[in-house]
């Protein structure tokens, strides 16, 4: 849930390993329980979170940092998940968070036109539709916003513990910065085993997550 310890500056979610509801006496929900998942050059940082806020993108643009409590992290090198107290990750050292729901406002929305769009980042390859003005250029569109940007109907594919892994995401917030390449495709090609990444990118030295480990 969130907490009052988020800053202008950092995030600040607890998470929790299940999607079971956990009982506290005399508290409300008042906002959805969803997955939400973080992904990174090195590991994945994943757990169920209530979210109140109405849109996941707002709030990873408006925080330099995540601070993540109660998280479970699996390492892309060998796929072995561990359990961590806390972990503080830095937006520049995300390549894209997924969190299920919820859409936002429908009132705030506005008429746009869907563009195929095609992003690897290192061994991450993703695909989904961005959502620009109807006469933009999406590859400029998408330059013009903050780092993080989301494709809808999206999937995205990456290697852990030397095995290939696919996930339909409905929605993924993309850092845009992060990426090796983008561009516009087809519907078809979005398709799953419709494009194939570049050859292995040789990316910047990036640190690695630190984390507390719970256990």
């Amino acid at each position: 849930m969130m907490q009052p310890r988020s800053s202008a500056g950092r995030l600040y979610l607890i998470l929790q390993p299940t999607a079971e509801e956990v009982f506290e006496p005399d508290a409300v929900a008042d906002a959805p329980l969803v997955r939400f998942m973080a992904y990174g050059a090195h590991h994945l940082v994943f757990g169920w979170v209530r979210l109140r806020a109405d849109r996941l993108t707002d709030l990873l643009n408006a925080h330099e940092e995540l601070h993540l409590a109660e998280v479970q992290i699996e390492s892309l090198e060998d796929g072995i998940t561990q359990s961590a107290e806390e972990i503080i990750i830095r937006r520049r050292e995300l390549i894209a968070v997924h969190a299920a729901g919820p859409r936002g406002d429908q009132a705030l929305h506005h008429r746009t036109r869907t563009h195929p769009i095609a992003i690897q980042s290192g061994n991450y390859l993703i695909g989904g539709h961005l959502h620009a003005d109807p006469d933009a250029d999406p590859m400029v569109s998408i330059s013009g916003r903050p780092p993080m940007v989301p494709l809808t109907d999206a999937w995205i594919e990456y290697w852990s513990g030397g095995e290939r892994k696919y996930q339909s995401t409905g929605t993924i917030v993309v850092n845009r910065d992060e990426a090796d390449w983008m561009r516009v495709v087809t519907d078809e090609d979005l398709i799953e085993g419709g494009l194939r990444p570049t050859s292995a990118s040789v990316r910047r030295d990036r640190p690695k997550v630190e984390h507390s480990a719970s256990g």
